[in-house]
């Protein structure tokens, strides 16, 4: 297994790859963003696409972003999408810290579904995000 940060070209080489995932992902957790938008943040240099590659080709992804909290700067996680992810997630997880702290970033933060503390059992729930109909 491979993990590295993709860089401009290999953004539109890899997201063929993933893209049908990060559109669901977009869509069924209510992201802030779009698949679209995602993929115009890595080509431009404004996340990281991290993927994660084996001899059969990409098996997941994650989107990256530092970002400067109030008092902190963190690395943000903007979406993580795969196959078998608990298999890749632990060394993912170190790359990522890896990256962050290099980045000069004080912690990983990462919204989403009700599972992922499965995912990162040492996770502290920050917030929750509701939407109102009108």
């Amino acid at each position: 297994m491979r993990i590295a940060i993709a860089n401009a070209a290999e953004v539109d080489q890899i997201w063929p790859d993933i893209s049908e995932k990060v559109i669901k992902a977009t869509l069924k957790y209510g992201s802030n963003v779009s698949s679209g938008d995602l993929w115009q943040m890595c080509r431009a240099g404004d996340a990281f696409l991290v993927a994660v590659m084996d001899d059969n080709g990409v098996k997941g992804a994650l989107i990256m972003q530092f970002q400067r909290w109030a008092l902190k700067q963190v690395m943000y996680c903007l979406v993580i999408v795969g196959e078998d992810i608990q298999e890749w997630l632990p060394a993912a997880r170190d790359f990522i810290t890896d990256m962050a702290k290099a980045g000069g970033a004080e912690s990983f933060i990462a919204e989403g579904r009700e599972g992922w503390p499965a995912l990162f059992p040492d996770a502290k729930k920050l917030r929750i995000t509701y939407e109102v109909q009108i």
